[in-house]
């Protein structure tokens, strides 16, 4: 099977010791960038840089912090200043809207759950705007077109690093980003990403991995964690770095153990985005349009 074939070349790829790494020596990193902030239960975790991918000339270290997922913590992958670009954006079209929570039994979306108590704004998809009919528009509207130009060159960074760690996607595999933001106290309850068999949000496709992107930085104590509950794994956010990890298994089908929640933020305010990856490219001509519910069309 294709899908379970390119699922076990990242699978692989991730696992590969600093000592078997593929890379040259002028791709590794001078000075390790500091240990991800995460604890196995109540011990704290620590993980070894796995491999280093130079891409858009930023070297990206990995760390493989479970197996389990292939949970991957990810070094420096956006700058603070793009994020708070991105940020900026969201505000000056006034974009933020309570969270909206799929329930995976039936597809319906529920504006407002209790386990979901956070803001999102869905930012413009690139991959819509491609369109030839659609360039003009663009062209009257420079706020458009410069969100449009930052959300490509993530998603494009983003593609690019899997790629290079084993996984066959492009940008077109990368659904709309999601910026999100928790005030102290606001949640994202244990849920999660993957479409429950048979269903999909746009085209048929299965969210095989997400990229969770930190823009800001919390410590044990002040919460705003990342947890794995079937893991036991927790993770701390730290502005520009990931974790990325498996929705689903080798056979393509929904993985249980990939049950998350973000945890409240105590007193400072969260922000992170979204980076869903599906496991099939989406057709620019097959209905994206449908896809898009932002402010700023």
């Amino acid at each position: 099977m294709v899908r379970g074939l390119v699922l076990l070349s990242f699978l692989a790829l991730l696992e590969l010791s600093p000592a078997s790494s593929k890379l040259d020596a002028s791709k590794l990193v001078e000075s390790d960038p500091p240990q991800p902030v995460a604890r196995l239960g109540d011990q704290p975790l620590s993980a070894p840089i796995s491999e280093t991918h130079e891409v858009g000339g930023r070297k990206i270290p990995l760390r493989l912090l479970s197996d389990e997922l292939q949970l991957t913590y990810v070094h420096g992958l956006l700058s603070a200043e793009e994020l708070t670009e991105l940020v900026a954006m969201a505000d000056a079209r006034d974009g933020w809207v309570r969270s909206p929570l799929k329930a995976q039994t039936d597809g319906e979306c529920l504006e407002k759950d209790s386990r979901r108590t956070s803001s999102s704004c869905p930012m413009l998809w690139p991959l819509v705007y491609a369109r030839p009919e659609l360039q003009e528009r663009v062209a009257e509207r420079p706020e458009m077109a410069a969100e449009l130009s930052l959300c490509a060159s993530i998603s494009e960074r983003v593609a690019q690093l899997l790629s290079a760690a084993g996984l066959s996607v492009s940008s077109q595999h990368i659904e709309p980003l999601q910026l999100i933001k928790y005030a102290p106290g606001e949640r994202f309850g244990a849920h999660h990403d993957y479409h429950a068999t048979g269903e999909s949000s746009v085209q048929g496709e299965q969210r095989q991995l997400t990229v969770l992107v930190f823009g800001s930085t919390l410590l044990p104590g002040e919460g705003g964690e990342t947890h794995f509950p079937k893991l036991g794994l927790s993770v701390w956010p730290r502005t520009g770095d990931a974790i990325a990890w498996m929705n689903v298994n080798m056979e393509g089908e929904p993985e249980e153990r990939s049950l998350h929640e973000g945890r409240p933020p105590l007193k400072k305010q969260k922000i992170a985005i979204n980076v869903w990856v599906s496991d099939v490219p989406f057709s620019v001509d097959g209905g994206l349009e449908k896809a898009v519910r932002t402010g700023a069309e």
